[in-house]
């Protein structure tokens, strides 16, 4: 499962309504402080979100605890009136995720429902929050959460501003989701009085009114009588994720009011668990990273909040496979790749302790033995270091010596000894070992996207700007550690960078003329969007720069692609 687009309203400086598209690699360009950080903001801020129920985080927690000073911070122009809206659209990928759907897998289907999971025959899915201000509560609340299966709307929940009426306002009692094989509707057709068997189990005995709803792309409302269904909610409109959704609904069967929460379960809080799980399973990696010295101690329990930092790279080092690391290695160190001049080795220090004392100096004499093996000698003296220190020494007999404490009835085990292993930077030109400390600053700024590419096996890996000091050969290359490290994950990268662009729009050019060096997997224009943000009367504008098959652009510029170049040479 994967991200395919993210659409924001009025938060932060996003106020008319902008999508985004992403792909595998995704690059936001534009100024310095339009709003590039933003997008990631929201990714995590929809996780605490879903994580802890908050809608007025006073810090993000995936993001280091960063600071970001609750609602009236986030919503656009500091105004509470405003809702932000946030909207995603997920690619499933043939992932059937989370399910509530356990009636029918033990006693059949025999309630003419539908006998499958909304939410796991779905190909896309989609959810929008809608977060206000409540005076009345003095704090920010889900007012409401929609849920579009295939691109079609299939379920809003709404909450009142005092958060005690969270309710599911809307159902698409004719979404083919919804209908068993012989309820469904021809495609185009539109029925004027609908009942289903599921449309008639929830509003039997329930005061119900007409409700309508005419989503984008559909060329008429769809109607229904509907009683809205009272449910057990976080912060307003918010589910409870992770357990089947507690309503009002009853029947006289209890089976049947069973397999009706089911249902709205895997239609409400399925598509948030399966969110949650691709957020938890994300990392974002900060604009200003760790600098560790020859002291630093990892965490053995790695934290998503210190890929912020790019503490967590240090972290997971020690549970990478050697598979993992020599693949950062190549990243690393291969002419083809970073081309860095140091990789990482792995150390590994053995020490023996000796044990001495109690006055027993047979086996003091027995350890420094053990320990020191045949370069040690030993030698008798009648010495007193203060009055008599040159006096005569007698060679002592190792041999005779190390019969004696053979013989000795009190001996004990020999020294202790001890190893452990770490993995250490390593200069290749001058074959020593060294600290991040005592190297280029650009080497550890990108040391934790490149840990984070060959590590990650789900959710995307966020970044802003990995180019910090590093030299333009290196960002040109990183653009192929983006296109060629990861296939499980997706990179969503914040960048002022024209080198790094440059390598993938060549990767793509060699694709459609068959001359992408070996080994490299092919680049399409499909696999990158390119995204411009850029500051206007309305907030922040966002636009997709389109790339053909040959690696050109086939969409204008704004300003021309990086105008800065031709203005100071021309």
């Amino acid at each position: 499962m994967h991200i395919t687009e993210i659409s924001l309203t009025n938060f932060r400086s996003f106020q008319a309504t902008q999508s985004i598209t992403l792909a595998p690699v995704t690059l936001l360009f534009g100024p310095n402080s339009v709003g590039k950080s933003s997008v990631l903001m929201a990714l995590f801020y929809i996780q605490q979100l879903l994580e802890k129920g908050q809608c007025d985080p006073q810090r993000i927690n995936a993001l280091g605890e960063k600071h970001v000073g609750g609602f009236k911070s986030l919503v656009n122009g500091r105004d509470i009136a405003k809702r932000m809206v946030l909207k995603l659209t997920m690619d499933k990928s043939d992932l059937i995720g989370t399910s509530y759907n356990q009636i029918t897998d033990l006693v059949g289907d025999d309630f003419d429902l539908p006998a499958d999971s909304p939410t796991a025959d779905a190909n896309r899915v989609a959810v929008e929050f809608h977060i206000a201000w409540s005076n009345a509560e003095d704090t920010a609340y889900v007012a409401c959460y929609k849920v579009w299966l295939d691109d079609r709307l299939i379920a809003e929940l709404t909450s009142d501003a005092g958060l005690k009426q969270p309710a599911i306002t809307w159902l698409d009692y004719q979404h083919p989701a919804l209908l068993t094989p012989l309820e469904r509707v021809p495609k185009g057709r539109v029925v004027d009085v609908f009942v289903s068997r599921l449309h008639e189990l929830l509003n039997s005995g329930r005061k119900s009114q007409k409700v309508s709803r005419r989503d984008v792309g559909q060329t008429a409302e769809i109607s229904f009588d509907h009683a809205a269904i009272s449910f057990k909610g976080v912060a307003g409109a918010l589910p409870v994720l992770g357990k089947r959704l507690e309503t009002m609904v009853d029947t006289d069967d209890p089976l049947i009011t069973t397999r009706l929460h089911e249902i709205l379960s895997d239609v409400a809080v399925a598509p948030l668990d399966n969110l949650l799980a691709l957020l938890n399973e994300s990392l974002c990696i900060g604009p200003l990273r760790l600098i560790p010295d020859a002291l630093h101690q990892p965490n053995p329990y790695p934290q998503q909040k210190d890929w912020y930092s790019g503490a967590a790279a240090w972290d997971v080092m020690g549970r990478l496979s050697a598979a993992n690391m020599a693949e950062i290695n190549y990243w690393l160190n291969r002419p083809s790749t970073l081309n860095l001049g140091y990789s990482l080795r792995s150390k590994v220090v053995v020490s023996q302790a000796a044990y001495s004392g109690e006055g027993d100096t047979l086996n003091e004499l027995r350890a420094f033995i053990e320990t020191f093996g045949d370069e040690l000698s030993l030698t008798l003296s009648g010495a007193d270091e203060d009055s008599n220190p040159l006096s005569e020494e007698t060679p002592i007999d190792m041999d005779a010596l190390k019969k004696l404490l053979e013989a000795d009835p009190k001996a004990r085990q020999p020294a202790s000894k001890e190893h452990h292993s770490k993995w250490v930077l390593w200069d290749d030109l001058n074959n020593i070992e060294v600290a991040f400390s005592e190297v280029g600053v650009g080497i550890s700024q990108l040391f934790p996207l490149v840990v984070a590419a060959v590590q990650a096996k789900k959710g995307f890996i966020a970044c802003e700007q990995p180019e910090l000091h590093v030299h333009p050969r290196i960002q040109v290359s990183i653009g192929d550690l983006l296109m060629q490290a990861n296939k499980k994950s997706t990179f969503l990268i914040e960048t002022h960078s024209e080198h790094l662009i440059l390598r993938i729009l060549r990767r793509i050019r060699e694709t459609s003329e068959g001359e992408l060096p070996e080994g490299l997997r092919p680049v399409s224009p499909a696999d990158v969007s390119i995204v411009y943000m850029e500051p206007g009367t309305a907030g922040v504008r966002t636009r997709r720069i389109e790339i053909d098959r040959t690696g050109e652009f086939t969409s204008r510029w704004p300003n021309g692609f990086f105008a800065e170049r031709g203005e100071e040479l021309f």
